[in-house]
This record gives C-alpha cells, structure tokens and sequence, in this order.
C-alpha cells in the first residue's frame, strides 16, 4: 500500500519558509512545529499548542519575525505642561544620549510632535539590529529605565491624563 505525500511540493516548498521560526498570523505568536496535509501544529508564546488548518494560514497574512534583521521600535512619551522650555528643548538630546549609549541600540530620531490634552508629547525611535525577541525587549527595558532616571534627575515628570473642574458657586 502506498501512502500519499505528506504535503504538495508546492506547499511544501511554502511551509518550509516558516518551519520552526516565530511568525504571526491573525491574533496569534508561534512557533510552527509541524506542517501536515491538511493542518499545521503552532506553539504560542504563551505555551498552548495551537492546530490551525492550512487554508487559513495561506490565506492569512504571516509575518515571518525571524526573518527580520531589525526592529523598528516607535514610542510616544508625555511629559507634563509644566515642564519649562528649556526641559522640552534638551528632551530629544537627552534621549538621544540614551539610546547611543545602549548596546544593541540605533537611534533615529526624537521630537517633540504635540500639545496634547493633557501632556507634551514627544516621539522616539530607534531600531534594535537583531530578530532576537529578549535582546530587543532587554535593550528596549534598559531604554525606558534610563529616560526614567534622567528625567527622575532633571525634574521632569512624565504626565497622566487629567481633567480640572472649575466649580462655580
């Protein structure tokens, strides 16, 4: 008795561009372990196995991360009214420094792009150069921890939403 393939050669030849590497595909992070005839066995980040029909995953969008050579990380930060011209100012120079400073880091730009409701907003940018998840997220923590002590010790505090009230009696 003979048996039949286990995958088309077509497919075949597409599902061995994601074995065993982390993509993303609807709501889902895994890891493909195994790609039947007419399923493909995933592992979540979180650990639960995952069976998905082959259908639905060629004709999903997947993002192969383990393809990617870097990361492009973009992050809104808020600082409060209060903050005097010349804090705003040195603010993109201070993060600037940050981020030069961390391994595994590329700075690309800082600005100060809104009056907000509530805050000054600045947006940062940078780009991690590896596809490695954790050393993205250590250099990215490492980041966030550094503008958290800067500001700490140049008096400039991170805003919150808030609403005032005038009462009028």
């Amino acid at each position: 008795i003979r048996r039949p393939p286990r995958s088309t050669p077509l497919y075949s030849s597409a599902a061995s561009d994601v074995y065993k590497r982390q993509i993303h595909i609807d709501w889902i992070w895994a890891k493909v372990e195994r790609v039947g005839v007419r399923s493909t066995r995933l592992r979540s980040i979180n650990g639960e196995a995952i069976v998905m029909s082959n259908s639905r995953l060629t004709n999903g969008v997947i993002s192969n991360y383990a393809e990617m050579k870097k990361r492009r990380l973009v992050h809104k930060l808020g600082v409060v009214y209060e903050t005097t011209y010349e804090q705003t100012k040195s603010i993109p120079m201070m993060i600037k420094n940050i981020v030069d400073k961390t391994e595994n880091a590329i700075f690309d730009r800082c600005h100060f792009i809104e009056f907000a409701n509530s805050s000054l907003d600045f947006e940062l940018v940078y780009y991690i150069p590896t596809s490695d998840y954790l050393q993205a997220m250590s250099a990215q923590q490492e980041i966030n921890l550094e503008i958290m002590k800067k500001f700490q010790n140049e008096n400039i505090n991170f805003a919150y939403p808030t609403q005032t009230i005038h009462l009028n009696k």
